[in-house]
């Protein structure tokens, strides 16, 4: 006999498994019209569909289809395109595509050629290295929708990097002397596909040819600089823990603008040590002089990167290989500290590039 408890319960189940059964039909009937986008041969083809899973089956069945959802974000797409790191932290790049083995990191809103995709992670490629990124929180563009692109050009005889990315990431930067005059655009995430790239490649544990009053003779060329007069604390340095004084003065230039950076006016950092991405100033480390500052540098690079944990390579490198794998979450510190050197070096008279070349 069924009891007053039961009716009175019957219809509250019925209600229920109605609002379970029309969530699920909104899950795949979402309300606004799904777009799959085909681009071939500079032409874009567009088809419509009122359910999402009509939209992703057509889009798996051909290359070069992007999935568009009804307030114009790409949902998903096939072919070759970028993923775009979040903005508002690091992420680390993987060796395997368990992401079980971190080989490095980048700066959040970096934009990673996409390669390949897994069911939880991506196959990308960044600064010469072939590495693997989660999926979770990533943004996706196939390159039909891709405005611009980074790219190296060679430029009045130098080889220049146009980097398209978020925030401070973006630019164009010198790198280094052209091997031989091109007028192409080089659309690549790997330099030496360019130029042999000799500064980024260049063993950092060597004697620089010039002398701290050469140095200092650069230095004066950056008339602001409070580093003028202080080309002695980078030979001290190079004397002391063998690391090469146009090296040091570079990163130096690169990081602080030769001294003139916030953190080193107040903290006397002219190397960026402990300024993190979250919080760079607040963080900074502060160390009594510059000259205490460089000593510092060299000597975590001594001990560091050229030998100890952090060793990949000892030289600015990419995030393959050398210091920047682990040195910076900018994916192309290693090419603009060359660029850097490469500029100290000209003005010099360019017996660095004879020594290296």
């Amino acid at each position: 006999m069924t009891t007053k408890k039961n009716k009175r319960l019957l219809p509250s189940l019925l209600i229920v498994l109605i609002a379970v059964l029309g969530f699920l039909w909104l899950e795949q009937h979402s309300s606004g019209t799904y777009t799959v986008e085909t681009f071939r041969d500079g032409q874009t083809e567009t088809r419509q569909f009122e359910s999402l899973a009509e939209a992703r089956a057509y889009m798996e069945r051909g290359e070069h289809r992007a999935l568009i959802g009804p307030d114009g974000e790409v949902i998903d797409f096939t072919g070759a395109g970028i993923a775009v790191t979040p903005t508002d932290s690091i992420t680390y790049l993987f060796k395997d595509e368990a992401l079980s083995e971190r080989q490095s990191y980048v700066a959040g809103g970096t934009r990673l050629r996409l390669l390949e995709r897994g069911h939880d992670h991506l196959r990308v490629n960044i600064s010469g290295a072939v590495v693997f990124v989660p999926l979770a929180n990533m943004t996706l563009y196939p390159d039909a929708l891709v405005k611009k692109r980074g790219f190296y050009e060679v430029r009045d005889g130098d080889v220049y990097h146009t980097v398209e990315a978020n925030d401070n990431l973006a630019g164009t930067f010198l790198v280094g002397p052209a091997d031989e005059e091109r007028s192409d655009r080089f659309y690549t995430e790997n330099v030496r596909d360019v130029f042999a790239s000799p500064y980024q490649f260049a063993s950092i544990a060597s004697t620089s040819p010039y002398s701290a009053s050469e140095l200092d003779r650069f230095l004066e060329t950056r008339s602001d600089s409070p580093l003028i007069g202080k080309g002695a604390a980078f030979k001290d340095a190079e004397s002391k823990h063998g690391i090469n004084a146009l090296f040091l003065l570079a990163v130096a230039g690169h990081e602080s603008s030769y001294g003139t950076s916030a953190i080193a006016r107040d903290k006397f950092n002219l190397f960026g040590f402990k300024a993190t991405d979250d919080d760079p100033s607040g963080n900074a480390a502060t160390f009594a002089s510059f000259e205490a500052s460089v000593d510092a540098a060299a000597r975590l690079f001594a001990e560091k990167y050229v030998t100890g944990s952090y060793a990949r390579g000892p030289f600015p490198g990419n995030k393959q290989e050398g210091i920047n794998i682990f040195y910076a979450s900018d994916p192309y510190w290693g090419e603009k500290v060359a660029g850097t050197m490469y500029l100290i070096d000209r003005t010099l008279g360019s017996a660095y590039y004879e020594q290296i070349k």
